[in-house]
């Protein structure tokens, strides 16, 4: 009765009826909590089941209506449409916001219609949740509904100039360019429409970009200026170089990391002289930088502007104390030396290959792209042959990128190599070259197969990747994979069908997805995600910092996290990867950036947002979640509802600016509470 009820309900809101009035009587505690763990089997396994989904939306209980509508989100079946379509029309505004991101996950074009009725929500967080989505979904109705929002009074103006980032359409681009500098719009309006027109850079908006660039930074918004930079960077706009060397001396971190790479880029490009001595001069002043990620950034930058004898002695004084700054300084100096000094850049660098220093071996790796073939050759060898894999796996991945090719005997090596994560760089880099050298087949075949072998999601994408690039030879080993009982090995290979080999997506039959949960283990989730909070106390080599974890908005990647955390997994791991003004990562305890516990976690995509402080789950395609999780150091808007957020930094995120790649954890320790 009660999914008969859901249904009418679906009809009436479609056929532009009346809000929906709830006639289910209220549920105790434990058929609530019931349902949500059927509701989160649901998603966890992608599977549609209707009469689930609708006795849930046509529930009383508004939380359950929510649920619904975020799980027909998340399974991503085409038969959830109408019932998302329903509750955009709920009474309750949460359930209607829940309703609206839920849309955005599939991107069904067939949700337009209604989400451009919800760009007039009442609630405000409605119609940014419905416009946010429509950016997603894109073409042309729902581009055109943007738009209109643009030159209204709605509360979700700023929502709509943030979500039309990924539209090439010039319509888009000039009505953005104006309203990223007009003074009457509002901060946050320009605010999300210097992040499109940063993320979509065309030459006719580097007027705009200069303008954002050019005002005081008391009267913008610091992420605007820092996203208008980047895009500057990205043109490689000469014109806005001098408020680049103004904003690269800012005290706001975002501002002045992203002026100083984008000084690298224009520098990189023009060859200037006069602006490569002025850039080199900001360098010199933020070189010594406590944050790391602004030192990197200028240490970056003195490798691309002639060098003086200051630079060169901030550079191999940076270098001598090795670490993640003094990986960056080799590869400048190399840079400065390949032009002046040949022969001191390969002893440097064959020292440093040598040493006991994993960051300067990763920094020599990196160098390759820079140095001569007879350096390449020489010092190239012994990085393909070092200890450490994560050292092997770089020197395939920079080597390859070089005209010069590696020799097939290194290859076959790499190929056959123990490591999963050299294997797989192996395999990227001997694929689009089997044609002209058909002995390294059988190796790569080999290797191939062994990718499926190791549960690592990253192995398996990676060389569905690889096969992918070898066109019609790979077209066969993707097929043979598009019913393969593994989620991730079969999603993956489906995807290439329909993105490389023209297949349609219509064409594969449905599989089930195996959780290897209990239903007593999806209670367990709907019991935390309804009641528990935690948080985790995090300490490193640098300081402690503590997060508290969401279960309601992602309850089985908070669980995993905190099953993890108890158990000491991630105890002493590296910080494998930092990236300046964007993420801190960790929690791979292969330590190369590709493992993880041996599982995988199907995301639970929300609306929370990638602010500063946002922790997320890194993946390696759709539903690949597993240990390794970062935080933003800066707003990520481009993440928002395509990776799991689980959690927020609540205290110490001044300890996050201050690591460094290839920093440890100490100890991950949960607190348990009710809420």
């Amino acid at each position: 009765m009660r999914a008969g009820i859901g249904r009418l309900f679906v009809v009436l809101v479609l056929a532009g009826g009346a809000a929906f009035a709830p006639v289910t009587a209220s549920s105790t505690t434990s058929e609530r909590l019931e349902t949500v763990a059927k509701l989160l089997r649901a998603e966890d396994t992608r599977t549609f089941d209707r009469d689930l989904l609708s006795s849930a939306a046509a529930s009383s209980d508004p939380w359950l209506r929510k649920k619904s509508a975020l799980a027909a989100g998340r399974i991503r079946d085409p038969e959830a449409t109408e019932l998302i379509a329903g509750l955009l029309r709920d009474p309750d505004a949460a359930v209607r916001r829940a309703a609206a991101f839920a849309a955005g996950v599939p991107a069904e074009p067939r949700l337009v219609p209604p989400l451009i009725r919800a760009l007039a929500d009442p609630d405000a967080a409605t119609a940014s949740a419905a416009a946010f989505a429509l950016g997603k979904i894109g073409g042309s109705d729902a581009t055109g509904a943007l738009l209109s929002v643009l030159d209204s009074a709605s509360p979700a103006r700023a929502a709509a100039a943030m979500a039309l980032f990924r539209s090439e359409e010039p319509r888009v681009r000039e009505r953005l360019a104006l309203l990223a500098v007009d003074p009457a719009a509002s901060a946050e309006i320009r605010r999300g429409a210097v992040y499109s027109l940063a993320r979509r850079t065309v030459n006719e908006n580097a007027a705009a970009l200069r303008a954002v660039l050019g005002r005081k930074e008391s009267e913008e918004e610091p992420d605007a200026i820092a996203w208008a930079a980047r895009g500057s960077g990205i043109l490689k706009d000469p014109e806005a170089v001098p408020d680049l060397l103004r904003l690269a001396s800012s005290a706001k971190v975002s501002i002045a990391v992203q002026s100083i790479l984008a000084l690298e880029k224009i520098v990189a490009a023009t060859n200037d002289a006069e602006v490569g001595e002025k850039a080199r001069n900001v360098a010199l002043l933020r070189a010594e930088d406590p944050i790391p990620g602004v030192a990197v950034a200028a240490l970056r930058l003195l490798g691309r502007v002639p060098g003086d004898a200051v630079a060169r002695r901030t550079l191999e004084d940076i270098f001598l104390r090795k670490g993640w700054r003094g990986q960056t300084a080799l590869v400048s100096l190399t840079r400065l030396d390949m032009a002046s000094g040949r022969e001191r850049a390969a002893k440097r660098l064959s020292d440093a290959a040598a040493s006991d220093s994993l960051e300067l071996k990763l920094g020599t790796c990196e160098a390759m792209e820079v140095v001569t073939d007879d350096v390449a050759e020489s010092v190239g060898a012994r990085l393909l042959s070092d200890g450490s894999a994560r050292v092997r796996s770089a020197a395939v991945s920079f080597l390859s990128k070089r005209k010069a090719p590696i020799p097939d005997t290194r290859l076959l090596a790499a190929l056959n190599d123990p490591s999963p994560s050299v294997r797989a760089a192996a395999l990227e880099a001997v694929a689009p070259r089997l044609e002209a050298a058909p002995t390294l087949v059988p190796a790569w075949e080999k290797a191939f197969a062994r990718s499926f072998g190791t549960a690592e999601p990253d192995d398996v994408v990676t060389a569905l990747e690889a096969a992918a690039a070898r066109g019609a030879a790979g077209r066969a080993l993707m097929a043979a994979k598009v019913d393969d009982p593994d989620a991730v090995v079969r999603e993956k290979a489906r995807r290439l069908m329909v993105e490389k080999f023209g297949a349609t997506s219509s064409g594969f039959r449905k599989i089930p997805v195996t959780s290897g949960r209990t239903m007593a283990d999806y209670c367990e989730l709907a019991r935390m995600a309804s009641g528990v909070a935690a948080e985790v106390e995090i300490k490193t080599v640098r300081g402690g910092f503590r997060i508290a974890l969401d279960f309601e908005e992602a309850p089985a990647t908070s669980f995993s996290f905190y099953t993890l955390a108890k158990r000491g997994y991630f105890n002493r791991l590296l910080i494998h990867r930092v990236v300046p003004d964007f993420v801190v990562q960790t929690g791979d305890p292969r330590g190369d950036g590709s493992g993880g516990p041996g599982y995988v976690l199907r995301d639970e995509l929300n609306a929370l947002t990638y602010e500063r402080g946002t922790v997320g789950m890194a993946l390696s395609g759709p539903d690949t979640g597993g240990s390794q999780w970062y935080v933003a150091l800066a707003p990520q808007p481009h993440l928002d509802g395509g990776y799991t957020v689980f959690g927020r930094v609540v205290s110490g995120m001044e300890v996050l600016d201050r690591i460094e790649q290839d920093d440890r954890l100490l100890s991950v320790k949960v607190r348990e509470k009710k809420r």
